[in-house]
């Protein structure tokens, strides 16, 4: 089981300045640019286009992002483990971080000229591999470089960068969209991503400087399996995880095929564009929720309350989707903005959650890798089993695949408010 240690390395100046903060989280808003777009809007636009059979669209989509979401949960806690033990002039994090940006455009121009959905999925997967790898090096830059007593307050500054950079990159998607330039979308994500490079790496100067965690004893491969795996296997840090996975099921399971939900049950004429409205709805709620989440989680020293609210919000909103079928497009702004409640309470407080029971912070980033599995083991495993169900629900009886799917939804959101409660260390 792990062990939760208060050793922190190197020490930290106590005056950790909001505009440090802020260039420290900018890459995130990079991240995000490209992560909410792509991941809920322009992958299902691009299958819409290239599979035009609606009756196997869903297994299509489940299927690339089944692949890209295999990569973006195998990466980060390998990457993670060699940028602990890296050594250079520029430090551990930050030559990862900035060697996967650079090599993920390739895939950018292969999606940007995608005829054929095996050259999209391709396209795809190789986004997932390399920028996952950038994430995963800056994971480890935040418990190396943030005073612990302000982790709660650098996870809300994370989390207004994740709906900052979600708004603006649906934003510019919108606008491109409108203009029916959709693909130059690609170009603004390799500008916005090289552009906020810059400020975090300067923020992380001296992310490099702690000794380097010492080697142990040799030993057989499954007991080095079993120890790398080790903080998934018990303690507060395995909770976090285990709660992070279902949430974010949860939310995989509705953001996945809202474009179809939109184009069938709403019966939008433009249902990407809508969708990009509806999610920018979504993150002008979030934002302020985000940055007084994270403050209040901190000042009043809880945490946990976060994600039952987080939670309960979101479930409500799949809850009316499959209960109502809601058509009325005022309606379902409404829910648009109830649901960027849940979103922004949820990543007010998700890595100040991981960063509090960090079971070994010398293995921070190999650590951090395996709390990211939790993030895309989701994308890699809900996408293929709800795309066939929604496919052969849909095909049964019209439109009765998504009563499935999100009700599968409410199922994992109401177990990730659950198992969050066993978190013992963490109020």
């Amino acid at each position: 089981m792990a062990t939760l240690t208060t050793e922190r390395t190197p020490p930290v100046e106590a005056g950790f300045s909001n505009l440090r903060h802020i260039a420290l989280s900018a890459f995130w808003f990079g991240s995000f640019f490209l992560w909410q777009p792509f991941t809920f809007v322009i992958i299902q636009d691009q299958v819409d286009q290239l599979v035009p059979d609606r009756n196997a669209q869903g297994a299509a989509i489940g299927l690339a992002v089944s692949v890209g979401g295999l990569f973006a949960m195998a990466i980060p806690p390998l990457v993670g483990a060699i940028s602990d033990r890296l050594t250079t002039p520029f430090g551990r994090r930050r030559p990862i971080m900035i060697g996967a940006s650079i090599l993920t455009l390739p895939g950018f121009l292969l999606m940007a000229t995608s005829h054929s959905y095996l050259q999209l999925v391709i396209g795809y997967g190789w986004v997932q591999f390399f920028f996952n790898a950038a994430g995963a090096a800056f994971a480890g830059i935040i418990p190396d470089v943030v005073p612990a007593q302000q982790f709660g307050r650098a996870s809300g500054f994370l989390a207004t960068m994740v709906q900052l950079g979600s708004g603006g990159g649906l934003f510019t998607y919108g606008l491109l969209h409108g203009a029916h330039q959709d693909r130059w979308i690609f170009l603004a994500f390799s500008l916005v991503i090289l552009a906020t490079l810059i400020p975090t790496s300067l923020a992380a100067a001296g992310e490099g400087s702690q000794a380097l965690p010492p080697r142990g004893p040799n030993q057989s491969a499954v007991a080095t399996i079993r120890e790398f795996l080790g903080p998934m296997l018990g303690g507060d840090f395995a909770w976090v995880i285990l709660t992070r996975f279902f949430v974010s099921a949860g939310i995989t399971a509705v953001a996945t095929y809202l474009l179809n939900f939109f184009r069938d049950v709403v019966r939008v004429s433009d249902p990407a564009g809508f969708l990009t409205l509806w999610f920018l709805v979504v993150l002008l709620v979030a934002v302020p929720f985000g940055l007084l989440g994270g403050h209040l989680s901190d000042r009043l020293n809880r945490r946990k309350v976060f994600v039952y609210a987080s939670g309960g919000f979101q479930a409500f909103v799949a809850l009316v989707f499959i209960v109502f079928y809601p058509t009325a497009q005022p309606i379902v702004f409404a829910l648009g903005a109830a649901y960027g409640i849940g979103y922004g309470l949820f990543y007010a407080v998700d890595w100040a959650l991981a960063c509090d029971t960090l079971p070994d912070r010398k293995n921070s980033a190999k650590d951090m890798g395996l709390f990211h599995i939790a993030l895309t083991l989701p994308q890699f495993v809900v996408p293929f089993f709800a795309g066939n169900a929604l496919d052969y629900f849909n095909h049964a009886s019209a439109n009765s695949g998504y009563r499935v799917v999100f009700s599968s939804a409410i199922v994992f959101l109401i177990l990730g408010t659950v198992f969050v409660s066993r978190i013992r260390a963490v109020r």
